[in-house]
């Protein structure tokens, strides 16, 4: 009965979380505003404060945010759009190159595309200012139309090789600028569906190395980065990386992870976002270091409840199988869950909860049928999951019903700390060669 209440209250769920949902998939200019704005309001989103930039620091990090450097000079694009636009669209849509020469019109084109973001008017109109999105849409709609009729798709690669190679030159312009060329780098597609060829939607694999450029950058505002985190995570979803790039990918994006407790909780939540997209678990040693950064995160208390609800989501979705510590995760998740009824009950009418809750539930359970996403459709000890699942499910079905949703009564939670007094793990490793914690406390987070 209550596993049927959560899935009839889906969606009344997600219609009532449509606001929530982008923060940790956001692709739109509603992110830039709310970077521009809310980067720094740490009692808006829960967040402790990062420690201030000195006020030189800050002041060049604004001036840098603020200035329009354009690459290129105005005449330059004008006698481009005039004497080689059509060419380099006529090749591109061909598809197919046939000399060096073909070669260059494609890195020009490139150029001349990405270029024209870091002019704040347009140089062919300057009484217009430069429109971003329009910008970025006639780029992706030039790529989707490369080879559609030839099938060859030599000048479609060419020209994503070449976006990729340039689009760093515009990593230290605007703010709007830097925006608007990751946002393009993480929708890049090798190739779109086709159903009649039975081909799926393929993301530009190669576009991972500049987008973890910005990762790893200090002076990147927090806006860019959270894109670049998606970007990430849609190429782990939907690109084509050999098993060594996702460990790669992994492995630059565990220490941001673990050095994000001071940033916003959306690059946050991005970052676990990304991790949870690899679908891997361990690193080329057999290292289990994608469950257990997302563990720690899950269980560090210095995080929102919606960093550390993703982080439970995000290990359902892993390819856990029979070498994985599943007591040891659905414990951690029991326990996470508990710790979150006990602040829900102080205050049910958050709205956040709806979402953090529902995250659990996609710890064990996947949001469509066919899905292998979720602990229950692991190669894992199913016993284990089920016995976990019976002590969540309870809370979860009362919470993320829509509207208001009363406190979760004493036998629930007596119950849930009745089986984790029962349940508790021998150790808190994920695997063997990671070290023992000290102690429990420590072990949980706390």
């Amino acid at each position: 009965m209550k596993e049927l209440s959560v899935r009839q209250s889906r969606c009344s769920y997600e219609a009532f979380s449509v606001t929530e949902v982008p923060a940790a998939r956001i692709t739109g200019f509603f992110l830039l505003v709310a970077g521009l704005f809310f980067a720094d309001s740490s009692l808006l989103f829960g967040q402790n404060e990062a420690p201030a930039n000195p006020p030189e620091a800050k002041q060049q990090d604004d001036k840098a945010l603020s200035e329009y450097k354009p690459l290129m000079k105005p005449e330059e694009a004008v006698n481009f759009r005039k004497t080689k636009l059509r060419d380099f669209d006529e090749l591109l849509r061909g598809g197919k190159i046939s000399s060096s020469a073909d070669k260059k019109l494609i890195a020009d084109g490139a150029r001349y595309q990405l270029y024209l973001m870091t002019f704040k008017n347009d140089p062919n109109k300057p009484e217009n200012a430069t429109d971003l999105k329009k910008l970025r849409a006639n780029i992706l709609r030039d790529i989707q139309f490369s080879g559609r009729v030839s099938g060859n798709y030599q000048a479609r690669e060419l020209y994503l090789e070449e976006l990729t190679k340039q689009a760093p030159d515009l990593f230290d312009n605007h703010r709007l600028v830097r925006f608007s060329a990751v946002v393009l780098l993480s929708e890049l597609d090798l190739r779109d569906e086709d159903r009649r060829k039975k081909t799926k939607r393929t993301a530009y694999t190669l576009a991972y190395a500049p987008l973890l450029k910005v990762i790893e950058s200090k002076t990147q505002p927090t806006e860019v980065k959270i894109v670049a985190a998606n970007g990430l995570g849609r190429i782990g979803e939907m690109g084509d990386p050999s098993n060594a790039l996702r460990v790669k990918i992994a492995e630059a994006l565990i220490p941001q992870l673990k050095n994000s407790i001071q940033d916003h909780s959306w690059y946050q939540r991005s970052l676990v976002d990304a991790l949870g997209s690899l679908g891997i678990t361990d690193n080329l040693a057999r290292q289990p270091v994608v469950v257990d950064a997302l563990l720690d995160a899950m269980k560090n208390p210095k995080r929102t409840w919606g960093v550390r609800s993703a982080a439970a989501y995000n290990i359902g979705k892993l390819p856990l199988n029979s070498r994985s510590d599943i007591k040891l995760i659905t414990y951690s998740i029991v326990d996470l869950t508990r710790k979150m009824v006990t602040e829900y009950n102080k205050n049910n009418n958050a709205r956040f909860w709806k979402r953090c809750f529902w995250n659990v539930y996609l710890a064990f359970k996947p949001a469509n049928q066919g899905s292998e996403e979720g602990l229950t459709q692991k190669k894992v000890n199913q016993t284990v999951v089920n016995d976990a699942y019976k002590q969540i499910i309870k809370p979860v079905a009362t919470i993320v019903q829509p509207g208001n949703t009363p406190k979760i009564g004493a036998d629930v939670t007596k119950s849930m700390d009745d089986w984790l007094k029962k349940n508790l793990p021998k150790n808190f490793r994920v695997a063997p060669v990671q070290v023992k914690p000290n102690n429990q406390q420590v072990a949980e987070g706390n």
